[in-house]
């Protein structure tokens, strides 16, 4: 069986000053184990890397920029990087890696979700960026989906490149979880913005065609976790079937990401732009492995 995986997804930490209603990580059915120390974690880091072919990284936690230092050393072993943050902590213009913001809608959507000061936490942060450098990463979930038509005056009030937008894929029961005739509403509404407000949001209207129900299946048939994806958790444990665990709702997904992938697959060129600028390429430090590479090009 073919072992690589161009693409790693990588928990830096199991910490974060959060504890956000929709959150995946923080469960009863996904005990946290401890972080490692540096010196292990880019041992195990190399090892993955090497064991996999992966050639593009995906730091997330927790809350990656906890451990500011460990994420510098680990990304300067990969050719392309990025990086999802709540953005309450100070963010570095210095990065060179693609990077997420965590915005959920106006402040008081955000901060229901996230806590309260969370927003404008997070806009003095983004505010210290410079401009068109980060995206933001907004999940859509029950208690957001309303809020679509806010996306125009968020995109304007940051700066940002434009929304990376995904549904909520908790597990049936959840509260924040969109059920399927809901989703499909906010498909067309999104679709709506795509005509009106052009650049808002970064997926294409194929993409943004893939969130509908009709597809979940289709979707979770070629998702990019199957042969081309892995993730790991803190202590280099793979996650499966992705990197939300047994938190996953494949039946359901709302990744953005897989999404995107999907719609490239599907012939999307669009998909493929946002995906290249999601994942910027840079020079690496050390030596790469040789396998894999063509479909590190693919992500």
């Amino acid at each position: 069986m073919n072992q690589q995986r161009p693409i790693g997804i990588f928990d830096l930490t199991g910490k974060c000053p959060l504890r956000c209603r929709h959150c995946y990580f923080y469960t009863d059915v996904s005990p946290i184990p401890p972080d490692l120390e540096d010196e292990e974690f880019l041992f195990k880091l190399k090892q993955a890397r090497d064991a996999y072919g992966i050639r593009s990284a995906f730091w997330i936690g927790g809350e990656p920029l906890l451990r500011l230092d460990l994420l510098r050393e680990a990304m300067a072993l990969f050719p392309r990087n990025a990086i999802a943050t709540a953005g309450v902590l100070p963010i570095p213009a210095d990065l060179g890696a693609g990077l997420l913001v965590s915005i959920d809608g106006p402040r008081e959507v955000h901060d229901a979700l996230r806590g309260e000061g969370a927003f404008d936490l997070a806009m003095r942060n983004i505010a210290e960026l410079p401009p068109q450098s980060f995206a933001l990463a907004t999940t859509l979930t029950a208690q957001s989906v309303e809020y679509i038509s806010s996306f125009p005056d968020l995109v304007a009030s940051t700066r940002t490149l434009g929304i990376l937008v995904g549904f909520h894929v908790g597990r049936p029961g959840d509260p924040s979880r969109i059920d399927d005739r809901r989703r499909d509403r906010a498909v067309d509404e999104l679709l709506q913005l795509h005509h009106d407000h052009p650049g808002v949001l970064l997926h294409s209207r194929d993409a943004l065609e893939l969130f509908r129900s009709c597809y979940n299946e289709e979707i979770a048939k070629t998702c990019i976790y199957k042969d081309k994806a892995i993730s790991f958790d803190v202590n280099f444990k793979i996650k499966e079937p992705c990197t939300f665990a047994e938190n996953a709702s494949c039946d359901a997904c709302g990744c953005p990401v897989v999404i995107a992938h999907a719609a490239w697959n599907g012939g999307d060129e669009a998909s493929m732009g946002l995906l290249q600028a999601l994942f910027p390429g840079r020079e690496p430090s050390v030596a790469q492995p040789a396998e894999g590479g063509s479909e590190a090009d693919r992500s």
